[in-house]
């Protein structure tokens, strides 16, 4: 069953996990919801907003999770309606929090009697502080990859492949942000709307939500601006040790140099070359010309000129 319901007083919350026929079918009967609002809970992708009704609101949030396996950052949606004596709630794909937070509204009457006996717009503030609660996990698991990352750099060599993994730090970061952003917006606009079951003294509730959104975006922005730097001084150290190896090439080719001229010289069939007929002067010079090589290659190794 992908509907179920939690009833306290005058306030019921309607919980749908899953977004299919039976599900729309039900709430075209029960609720008179806006039929644009039903095309968009059964479309994908939505981007985060906030419908103001005459009786009812339509939200849709975007949630913050990793992606199976740990290495990216995705979003999950979840849509929202909620008026004057209900809550309806419609997740596109499971999500755990959800699950817990109807399961102890559900069997634990304490908590039941304190989220469900004030108002809907109350119920939607819990929510909400239970759904965001989890986006401060993903953003420190980040971190957490960031700063090994980090230590990483400064004491292994690197390569490209420490470029490829900062990207993917980088992207996690960035959708992180795109998906954060828009929900401060969202959580502004809600303390400022006022209905029978969002009146004025639920605005500081959701202000509370929207300063919680906003150090995580100003976290994520540190994190952003680390990556950065980490890149470009990935970057620096990989052109070094680039510029090292050039630096070495080049000395070997101009060392080659004077001796492949001196072979090229003596192997070329001219007469009365000097010292042609001495082949232990030829040698010599060879072998002279070698040592001033090595000893020049020497002197600008110790001072490191390569």
């Amino acid at each position: 069953m992908s509907i179920k319901e939690i009833r306290q007083d005058n306030i019921t919350w309607i919980n749908i996990n899953r977004v299919n026929e039976e599900s729309i079918t039900y709430l075209k009967k029960h609720y008179k919801f806006h039929q644009l609002d039903i095309e968009d809970i059964q479309s994908e992708n939505q981007n985060p907003k906030l419908d103001v009704y005459k009786n009812y609101l339509f939200l849709v949030f975007l949630l913050p999770q990793w992606k199976e396996g740990g290495k990216k950052i995705i979003s999950q949606e979840i849509d929202i309606f909620v008026g004057e004596n209900y809550l309806v709630t419609v997740q596109h794909g499971k999500n755990k929090e959800i699950k817990n937070f109807f399961y102890r509204c559900m069997n634990n009457r304490k908590i039941k009697a304190e989220w469900m006996t004030q108002s809907p717009g109350y119920l939607l503030y819990k929510l909400l502080e239970a759904l965001y609660s989890q986006a401060r996990p993903t953003l420190e698991n980040i971190g957490r990859q960031i700063s090994d990352m980090e230590n990483e750099i400064f004491t292994t060599d690197q390569d490209a492949r420490a470029i490829r993994h900062l990207a993917l730090h980088r992207r996690n970061v960035l959708n992180y942000r795109r998906i954060l952003d828009p929900q401060r917006y969202i959580m502004s606009t809600l303390s400022h709307t006022r209905k029978l079951f969002l009146d004025e003294s639920l605005s500081i509730y959701f202000d509370n939500i929207k300063d919680y959104l906003d150090k995580l975006w100003i976290i994520a922005d540190t994190y952003k601006e680390t990556i950065d730097g980490l890149h470009l001084t990935v970057e620096s150290l990989i052109n070094q040790k680039t510029n090292k190896v050039i630096g070495a090439l080049t000395v070997i080719s101009v060392s080659l140099l004077p001796l492949t001229l001196l072979s090229g010289i003596y192997g070329m069939n001219i007469i009365n070359l000097p010292y042609s007929e001495h082949p232990w002067a030829v040698w010599s010079m060879f072998i002279g010309l070698a040592a001033i090589i090595l000893l020049i290659i020497f002197v600008m190794k110790k001072r490191r000129w390569f």
